[in-house]
């Protein structure tokens, strides 16, 4: 059996994990900076790698504690190049190259996205090809036809804002701290999904994007319109209906890519895929089974970037010291 070290480092969360070539995961370790960034209402980039800095070595360690082995141990190594901070992508790179020449060891660099699209699959080993990927995160929001491992077709794609974004957006509106898609899944719970009828944008027959600026801007207009006496009293039903809408919207791309391609089920990724409003309204109105990642790989983290990246060298071999880092990133 082989093991794979996989480390993420594209934001603000310093992870690392170790796994089996058949996916099995030994250890999947992340240490967050939303203590940091919250105060700022969003993540600030050299507060990012600078955090990094102090703490992928000790991640790494645990990483490889937890799973009973030394770095000598080791077959590959994997880390995300791209898209991300170039600041944050810089020293997991970085890091990755020092460990190569210092080993001996082979690595690969992994989109990722290519980790969210694939991060399913630890916890689902028998999805079949083809399916429709859906990664929807705080910054993409893409649909992809997934044919084989390495083998995407882009079908859609939001056009502006990225959902988990827009969520945030909205969370900043309210006052909800940073990170605000967790809260406003809570503070949902308590609220009217129809309460506030946000309007849903008409797209063409032929055209395959999403738009979520119009959600926050219509959002903004309402909540100027609540006294503020009343704004706490309405948040629930705020929160249940501007969510709603942003799911719903998802839901009718899924379905009009499903009207056209042929697929064996829907796999949906990335960190807003954490969200149960959104798995429980995807698992009754999608005719095909319907594939969530859970908690921990759904946000960022380095198991799945140890599962893209191994099934990357499978395919294509390692990298050269060479590789860069790339802050944006297209896949499909």
């Amino acid at each position: 059996m082989r093991y794979i070290l996989g480390i993420e480092t594209s934001c603000d969360d310093t992870a690392a994990s170790v796994i089996q070539e058949d996916g099995t995961i030994l250890s999947n370790v992340l240490s967050s900076q939303n203590a940091f960034h919250s105060k700022y209402g969003g993540i600030v980039p050299e507060i990012a790698s600078r955090k990094h800095l102090e703490l992928i070595s000790y991640v790494v360690k645990e990483a490889c504690d937890l799973a009973s082995l030394s770095l000598s141990r080791l077959d590959l190594l994997a880390v995300t190049y791209g898209p991300g901070l170039v600041g944050s992508l810089l020293i997991g790179v970085d890091y990755v190259k020092a460990l190569q020449v210092a080993l001996n060891k082979p690595f690969v660099g992994v989109n990722h996205l290519e980790g969210h699209l694939l991060s399913p699959f630890l916890e689902n080993p028998s999805i079949e090809f083809p399916f429709l990927g859906v990664v929807v995160s705080g910054g993409h929001t893409v649909f992809l036809l997934v044919s084989d491992f390495g083998e995407y077709q882009k079908v859609a794609e939001t056009i502006d804002d990225a959902c988990g974004e827009a969520l945030d957006k909205f969370g900043k509106m309210l006052s909800i701290p940073y990170p605000a898609g967790p809260l406003i899944e809570k503070i949902a719970k308590a609220g009217n999904p129809k309460a506030y009828p946000f309007t849903m944008p008409i797209i063409r027959d032929n055209f395959y994007g999403l738009s979520f600026s119009g959600f926050k801007t219509a959002a903004s207009q309402l909540i100027k319109n609540i006294p503020m006496e009343q704004l706490t009293e309405r948040t629930p039903d705020l929160a249940a209906s501007y969510q709603d809408v942003l799911f719903r919207q998802l839901l009718r791309m899924i379905h009009r890519i499903l009207d056209k391609h042929r697929v064996t089920c829907v796999a949906v990724s990335g960190g807003v895929s954490a969200n149960r409003t959104m798995y429980e309204m995807f698992s009754s109105k999608i005719p095909l089974p319907v594939y969530f990642p859970s908690k921990l790989l759904s946000t960022d983290n380095a198991g799945m970037i140890a599962f893209a990246g191994w099934k990357k060298f499978l395919r294509k071999g390692a990298d050269s010291l060479a590789l860069p880092v790339l802050s944006r990133l297209d896949i499909g």
